[in-house]
C-alpha cells in the first residue's frame, strides 16, 4: 500500500490539469496558436475603455433658461455625447445624474439659452455643482450678457478607484 499514494497524487495532478484547461476555455481565456494567453480586452479609444463615476449635477440659474445642454465632445472626431439636456419645464435649481469620466481631466461643453439678453449692466449666470459618488466635488460659475451662453470647462473627479 505504500506505492498507492504517489500514484493517487499523479492521477490527481493530471485530473486538475485537464479541469484547469477546460475551465480556462469555458471562461474565455483560451490559448492561441502561439501559446500566449489572449484575454478579451475592449478596443482602445472607446467609451467602454474609460473608467466612469456616477455624479449628481446641480444647475443654479440667475433666471430659468429656455434650454440647456451638457455635452462631452468626441475626442476621436465621432459624435459628441449629450450628458444632460433640459426638459420642457426647467426648475431652478435643477438636478441630473450622469456618468462622468473619472480620474482624468475631461472637457465638457455647456450651452444655455435664456429668453432674452440680460439687462444693461446685468448678466445671466449659471452655477454648476458636480458631486461624484467617489471623488472630489467641484463648482463652476459662468456669466453672459447675451441670451446664448456657450462655455467649455474641464473636470477631474480625482477618483483613483476603478468601478
Amino acid at each position: 500500500m505504500r506505492g498507492v499514494p504517489p500514484f493517487q497524487a499523479l492521477l490527481l495532478l493530471i485530473v486538475l490539469a485537464v479541469l484547469g484547461f477546460a475551465g480556462s476555455r469555458y471562461i474565455g481565456m483560451g490559448v492561441d496558436a502561439g501559446g500566449d494567453i489572449n484575454p478579451k480586452a475592449p478596443p482602445p479609444d472607446t467609451a467602454t475603455s474609460e473608467h466612469t463615476v456616477e455624479a449628481e449635477i446641480e444647475f443654479v440659474f440667475s433666471s430659468p433658461p429656455l434650454s440647456y445642454t451638457l455635452t462631452k465632445p468626441s475626442e476621436t472626431g465621432g459624435e459628441d455625447r449629450t450628458m444632460l439636456q433640459s426638459s420642457s419645464l426647467i426648475e431652478n435649481p435643477c438636478y441630473g445624474t450622469v456618468r462622468l469620466v473619472s480620474h482624468q481631466l475631461t472637457t465638457y461643453w455647456l450651452d444655455v439659452v435664456w429668453p432674452e439678453d440680460a439687462d444693461d449692466g446685468a448678466h445671466h449666470f449659471v452655477q454648476i455643482h458636480i458631486s461624484p459618488i467617489q471623488g472630489e466635488s467641484q463648482r463652476f460659475c459662468f456669466f453672459s450678457s447675451t441670451k446664448n451662453m456657450n462655455e467649455t470647462f474641464e473636470y477631474n473627479s480625482g477618483d483613483h478607484h476603478h468601478e
